[in-house]
């Protein structure tokens, strides 16, 4: 018969194997789609390593400040021209209003009218990301933040990335990208730049929510420590790979990615979510 130090011992490296797994995917995603990656490790977190909701969350945004950190010093190192810093400080403003939006709609609104509010829009957002849908560009120019119109395009896009932030977990990325994709016809014929400019978003983003969730006691340190180095290479390999596989394909990711965000929050009960963190 196995003895239960053993037994435990056997746990402890499962769970820090799949751990590791989970996050470099995450890493991989992120960079190569410019998302945040909550929508990607929070519910794996969640449904394969029973990670209590508020810690996934917690966790998710202190492993995407690294991955995205190193994932941007690729870019620029490598393709610094997709970069639009003007646009990004611009949506960076407008995430952090949204950001304290979020935290007081959180406590006045009811969370399933939020929650399936958001996931209509990322539904329909995906059905205009696979080509099933034919709409024109909100703007039709190159965005210029000297422009009234392409102001406050960029400031409602950076609220409504920091709500989803601050109210599902949900990187700002995966609000970024489409919306600077659908609503200006630069970024809709160049996606890689609209990845790019939507991770200079995400890192001062993500950075702002970590430091709340550590304070929260809502960050799994060591799982975070035992994951970095591969969620690095990740990191690295997912820049590397933008721009290697196809815009198309890189939109249909995108859309995939959208639909399990969005069925995610349909599907979401907070209530029934209180599995505690394993230990890694």
């Amino acid at each position: 018969m196995t003895d239960a130090p053993t037994q435990e011992h056997g746990t402890h490296r499962s769970n820090l194997l799949l751990a590791n797994v989970i996050v470099c995917l995450n890493a991989i995603a992120s960079n190569m789609l410019g998302i945040g990656g909550g929508a990607i490790m929070v519910p794996l977190l969640i449904f394969l390593m029973k990670v209590s909701i508020r810690r996934s969350v917690g966790t998710s945004l202190a492993v995407i400040v690294l991955v995205i950190g190193v994932g941007l010093a690729a870019q620029v190192l490598l393709h610094p021209a997709d970069i639009h810093w003007d646009i990004a400080l611009l949506l960076v403003a407008g995430s952090i209003v949204g950001s304290f939006i979020g935290k007081w709609m959180n406590k006045v609104l009811p969370e399933n009218v939020l929650r399936y509010a958001f996931a209509v829009v990322l539904l329909i957002v995906a059905v205009r990301m696979f080509g099933l849908l034919d709409t024109r560009p909100l703007l039709e120019s190159e965005l210029n933040i000297h422009s009234g119109p392409s102001i406050a395009f960029l400031l409602s896009v950076g609220v409504l990335a920091g709500v989803a932030s601050s109210l599902f977990g949900l990187g700002g990325g995966i609000v970024v990208v489409p919306a600077l994709s659908l609503g200006s016809a630069f970024f809709a014929g160049d996606l890689l730049a609209a990845r790019a400019t939507s991770m200079a978003m995400v890192l001062p983003t993500s950075l702002i929510g970590a430091v709340l969730h550590f304070r929260a006691g809502n960050v799994d340190k060591q799982m975070v420590i035992k994951t970095t180095p591969l969620a690095l290479v990740g990191a690295v390999a997912g820049v590397l790979l933008a721009y290697v596989a196809p815009v198309l394909a890189l939109k249909i990711l995108f859309g995939c990615l959208m639909v399990v965000a969005g069925l995610r929050l349909m599907l979401h009960r907070p209530d029934r979510a209180k599995a505690a963190g394993p230990k890694t």
